[in-house]
């Protein structure tokens, strides 16, 4: 007899794809407690940015 298994996705944003997460789980309800255990525990970095950018040099040029 063959069984069915879990895997848990995420999606963070629309611009970004669903992420596969580890493991396998043989009950739907057993993955949604990992997944939101997860999700409790997921660390967020908010990085400092620049609001005006410096325009790069140019490091090759292509001819043709």
């Amino acid at each position: 007899m063959v069984k069915n298994l879990y895997v848990v996705w995420i999606k963070i944003d629309e611009t970004l794809p669903w992420i596969e997460l580890k493991g396998e789980y043989q009950t739907r309800i057993d993955a949604r407690k990992v997944a939101k255990s997860i999700l409790n525990t997921a660390r967020i970095k908010i990085a400092k940015t620049r609001t005006k950018a410096k325009p790069m040099k140019v490091a090759a040029t292509v001819n043709r």
